[in-house]
């Protein structure tokens, strides 16, 4: 299934859905603001369909719900995508997969099959962690949750399905936006928020270890991710400027640089590997799952990434990361802290991408300038600084 389609779907078919639900709810009275009641609250369904990173963005707000209902059994319904880093975390009672990549039927049995489940389980409240999606607000109505939290803005409209309304803040980050909306459930504010790590095994340890030294890897290394998922593919700096990035760091620093990303883009990553043209440059993209990935990054100097979930993955690992911004904002999905940089050029067209529009981009340039204008010499400066500064002391763990 492409996202393009499903986003058209979500649109169109999907604001359809909402006006029938909404008449169907004001009709039954459905739609009264709701009142919580702690004690009462046993089964709690949580959803976010896309994203690592916001799964990982997100796990501060679970552990604020879990904190302020012990009692309750917490479910996420998620993208199956998300599988290991689900897995991984360990923040959940139950995790219930959507299966969107096998076509239109595999999807269509899936939701089906969920939406029986999520109907016959009585969910005692529905806490909706989707930004705009009219798909996730559907399938809220569906359970019949007497509470049924989610964001509402004028610039998406998701009709009247939740009975729990809280603001999006578009100036706020990611991870501030998610928190928030469970102050509104009774979750208490906290100063700072903190991504939960993810975990792995020795055996990952080793694996990952294995393959490093399989490939010449030893000492320190940078890791680098050159892609972004398909949600937003303009987020990709261009691939010719990894490859003369690369060059200047084997030639400045001498240590490995491992490339990853997933098993669809290992093809794009073994072909800028070869132009760099030199054996430290290493592709593990498509070897490593999602614990094994994040013991990588626990391991590396530094990650220089895209906007992407595997920036985040490096962040929760506590690793030092330069990331690269142009379409989407980071006000909003930067990381946060002073062993991160962040460059974004803030041209007069970005950020193009939002999540009241689904974060589709409509680029006005045949290619993303917000991209092509961040330069190597000004992310190898970056580097450099990062590399040399106190963050740089920490050595391989």
């Amino acid at each position: 299934m492409k996202i393009k389609h499903m986003k058209f779907l979500d649109k169109y078919a999907g604001y359809a859905a909402c006006v029938v639900l909404t008449a169907f709810g004001r009709a039954f009275g459905s739609g009264e603001p709701a009142k919580i009641d702690k004690g009462a609250i046993r089964k709690v369904l949580v959803m976010k369909f896309w994203g690592l990173g916001s799964i990982l963005l997100l796990s501060p707000a679970i552990a604020g719900i879990r904190e302020e209902f012990p009692g309750a059994r917490i479910v996420l319904f998620t993208s199956r995508r998300n599988s290991e880093i689900c897995s991984s975390l360990g923040i959940f009672d139950e995790v219930r997969y959507l299966d969107v990549d096998r076509g239109w039927l595999a999807f269509a049995a899936s939701l089906l099959r969920n939406m029986f489940r999520l109907f016959m389980d009585r969910f005692d409240m529905v806490v909706d962690f989707e930004f705009f999606t009219r798909f996730s607000a559907v399938l809220t109505f569906f359970t019949f949750s007497p509470i049924r939290v989610g964001y509402h803005a004028w610039e998406a409209w998701r009709g009247d399905i939740h009975n729990i309304k809280v603001p999006f803040n578009r100036y706020w980050n990611i991870m501030d936006n998610f928190y928030n909306l469970g102050t509104y459930i009774g979750v208490a504010a906290r100063p700072e928020l903190r991504m939960a790590r993810p975990r792995f095994t020795e055996e990952d340890r080793a694996f990952v270890d294995g393959l490093l030294g399989k490939a010449g890897v030893s000492g320190g290394y940078i890791a680098a991710n050159v892609n972004a998922s398909d949600l937003v593919i303009e987020r990709r700096w261009p691939y010719e400027n990894f490859v003369e990035l690369a060059r200047r760091l084997l030639e400045k620093f001498g240590s490995s640089i491992v490339f990853v990303g997933s098993p669809s883009e290992r093809p794009g990553v073994d072909a800028i590997v070869k132009e760099v043209g030199d054996p430290r440059a290493v592709n593990l993209a498509g070897m490593v799952s999602i614990p094994q990935l994040a013991r990588l990054f626990e391991g590396a100097d530094l990650v220089i990434s895209n906007d992407s979930g595997p920036l985040h993955l490096a962040v929760a690992m506590g690793t030092p990361t330069v990331s690269l911004f142009g379409p989407e904002t980071p006000a909003i999905y930067g990381p946060k802290g002073k062993e991160h940089t962040v460059i974004f050029k803030n041209i007069d067209c970005s950020p193009c991408c939002n999540v009241h529009d689904r974060k589709s981009v409509h680029c006005y340039w045949e290619k993303p300038r917000c991209m092509s204008l961040i330069t190597v010499a000004e992310v190898f400066e970056a580097i450099e600084r990062a590399l040399s500064g106190p963050a740089a002391a920490r050595g391989r763990r």
